[in-house]
């Protein structure tokens, strides 16, 4: 019978928990440069680098490597948090298989072509899982020309910012990622609030430290 709940819920997890939370994150924890940047494992599977912006000449790489003829998706939302009021980067997509040229604040290979996404009209969105608030902004669809390595550049004239570069459509989802979502969800809240997460988790410990020890006195 126990066997039987354990497994009830697990897969209620991954049928209706899974689903509520549509990308595979990439948190940055380094400087995201040209030579060292994010890579997106597959291009085409829904993930979402979640990166700051530290001045306005700090700019962010993210990589992938993409085949001919496939698609491509890629998106910028705008975290809804305190400090990133009037934040709206540029993303630029770059890559030899890009004819376009077009002017950046930042050197890139001569070979590699470019195509400018300036901010584009913010629409808000609430995620409910998470409880986390965004303003979706530009986002490109296209089909790749020639196979080979693609960068996402984003960057900013005015102002330095947190963000979260969408890149993919296809949601994809196993028992690992269903697994550490607790971890996950806790990466966001933090990336959202830094010191209202710690204290959260700090105020949760304790709940469940006294808990433990009012059992024990009972027992």
């Amino acid at each position: 019978m126990k066997k039987k709940i354990v497994i009830f819920t697990v897969l209620f997890i991954i049928i209706f928990i899974a689903p509520a939370y549509a990308h595979k994150p990439i948190f940055e924890n380094r400087d995201l440069n040209f030579a060292n940047p994010a890579v997106v494992p597959n291009y085409q599977i829904s993930y979402a680098v979640y990166g700051e912006l530290k001045t306005k000449e700090d700019v962010d790489f993210i990589k992938f490597n993409a085949k001919e003829k496939d698609t491509f998706y890629v998106e910028m939302t705008i975290p809804v948090i305190k400090g990133n009021e009037d934040f709206k980067p540029y993303i630029a997509i770059i890559g030899e298989g890009i004819k376009e040229k077009a002017d950046l604040p930042f050197k890139v290979p001569e070979s590699y072509g470019v195509i400018v996404l300036p901010p584009g009209p913010e629409n808000y969105f609430y995620e409910k899982f998470t409880q986390t608030a965004y303003y979706r902004a530009q986002s490109i669809r296209g089909e790749i020309s020639k196979s080979g390595e693609y960068y996402v550049a984003v960057y900013s004239y005015d102002r330095g910012g947190k963000y979260a570069l969408s890149i993919g459509e296809k949601e994809k989802f196993g028992l690992i990622d269903v697994l550490t979502f607790p971890y996950t969800y806790l990466k966001v809240k933090y990336f959202f609030n830094p010191l209202k997460t710690v204290l959260i988790i700090g105020v949760v410990i304790i709940i469940i430290i006294v808990i433990i020890k009012l059992i024990k006195k009972r027992r």
